[in-house]
């Protein structure tokens, strides 16, 4: 009897537990296997249901160097609920073509560990590739490099000398050391001399998108013919918010250094201190212009998508807006909406993409409208909605317009339904409607009464067994 009763309850455990939805948190996605040398091979790691991008630290890979790490963050509305997903990328070169054997790895999130197949990547050769090419400011560095004797410098660098107010330009922190350079040094307090450097250096008028650096990677780079490893502790892009200079001053990272040249065949270690040079960044103001103090800055294009181009008059549609491209994604503004009575347009749902890395910050926003018509007629949509923005590159204003047009043909609405039911609009009586009554999440009340199930079966369970 009892060892019925207690296949029953497994029976029933196991059917309620794979009943449950099965939902990733986070997975780990392998890029494209088949590569040039000037291409990078990619591991990335993609979190769902994400506010804040964890800590993540990628495999070494043998033979292939680990370059810059990129982070995206998408943010979209699903039935009114905020869906933020983040996805971490590690890049991978290959210093001459071949295959390589990329081992089974696994990688630790939040807790969780993420597990990888064994796998073989193509490099083959391309119309170009350059060993050890620097990101940022070469002749910067060459600059320091002519300063230095013993091979070893501490440099601050930046991709522009110059940047209109909310353009973008690259910082990165890097320690460099020469491979002939006559001492031997390790990190010295490293996580706590970073932080007090970045506290100096970082400008309290500027928006940072932070890369995330969560290892420093040592990577080789040629400066002047002489080869180096470069260590980067820090990268980011800065968006100055104001029209004041910004300055970096000089900062100082100390080093253990091992220094024998004045005993035999022991080895004593001092704490020796590298500085970087101080750099400003001239910001420039935009030109004229009604909205210099409100328009995006950087590089921009327009997608754009209509549900339908033929509609009667108080039939709703959707019209997508979408603008992408390079510059501060996070704090572009929305369309300019140009006042009318031949169109109800109600605020849009908001969703972004935005990817993070040295070079840039690209992504894109979109604005989903809902529009509904109270007059026939042809309408371009242009005259309703524009969208102005400064092109760092032309170093001009310059205007994302629509190219769609909407025909609406049939009775006027406000007649037609003033006819019907004296209502002039969609949203009519609104006020009246109870805004207070709670919505039920049917999904998280499933969710409950299982693990409720699950928990008195295992009560059910313990009572036979003690029977």
């Amino acid at each position: 009897m009892k060892l019925y009763a207690l296949l029953n309850i497994i029976l029933c455990f196991s059917g309620i537990v794979y009943a449950q939805e099965f939902n990733d948190e986070a997975s780990i996605e392998i890029g494209s296997k088949n590569l040039s040398l000037e291409q990078p091979f990619l591991i990335s790691v993609v979190i769902r249901d994400a506010e804040n991008r964890p800590s993540i630290i990628f495999p070494d890979i043998k033979d292939l160097e680990k370059r810059s790490k990129s982070g995206t963050s998408s943010m979209s509305t699903v039935d009114g609920k905020k869906v933020v997903i983040q996805t971490i990328t590690q890049e991978y070169y290959a210093s001459k073509a071949g295959n390589y054997l990329i081992p089974e790895f696994t990688i630790n999130v939040n807790g969780q560990r993420l597990y990888a197949n064994e796998t073989i990547v193509i490099f083959s050769l391309g119309a170009a590739f350059a060993d050890g090419s620097l990101e940022g400011n070469t002749e910067a560095l060459e600059a320091e490099v002519d300063d230095i004797g013993d091979g070893i410098f501490l440099s601050v660098q930046t991709d522009k000398k110059s940047a209109y107010i909310r353009e973008g330009f690259a910082v990165r922190i890097s320690l460099y050391i020469a491979e002939n350079a006559p001492v031997r040094m390790e990190f010295y307090r490293f996580n706590e001399q970073l932080q007090s450097i970045l506290k100096v250096l970082r400008p309290i008028n500027c928006w940072e998108e932070n890369v995330g650096i969560e290892e420093i990677v040592n990577r080789k780079v040629t400066i002047r013919g002489r080869r180096y490893s470069e260590y980067n502790m820090y990268q980011a892009r800065l968006f100055p918010l104001t029209s004041e200079d910004i300055l970096f001053p000089s900062v100082k990272l100390d080093m253990l250094v091992t220094d024998n040249a004045m005993t035999v065949n022991v080895d004593k270690k001092i704490v020796k201190a590298f500085r970087s040079k101080p750099i400003r960044i001239a910001v420039k103001q935009l030109p004229d212009h009604p909205l210099r103090d409100q328009v995006a800055v950087g590089q921009y294009s327009l997608k754009e998508k209509l549900s339908a181009e033929l509609v009667y008059p108080g039939e709703s549609i959707r019209y997508m807006f979408k603008v992408e491209g390079m510059g501060n994604i996070t704090a572009i503004p929305a369309p300019v909406i140009v006042a009318n009575s031949y169109f109800d347009i109600y605020p849009p749902e908001v969703s972004q993409v935005v990817k993070r890395s040295f070079q840039n910050v690209i992504g894109e926003k979109t604005f989903d409208y809902f529009i509904v018509p109270r007059k026939d007629g042809t309408f371009p949509l242009g005259r309703y909605f524009q969208w102005i923005y400064f092109d760092s590159q032309t170093e001009k204003y310059d205007t994302l317009r629509s190219g769609k047009s909407l025909k609406v043909e049939g009775e006027d609405y406000r007649l037609a339904n003033l006819s019907l039911s004296g209502s002039a609009g969609l949203y009519d009586n609104l006020e009246s409607q109870d805004s207070s009554r709670e919505s039920f999440d049917y999904k998280q009340i499933l969710k409950d009464a299982t693990n409720a199930i699950v928990i008195i079966l295992l009560i059910i369970m313990f009572w036979v067994f003690r029977k």
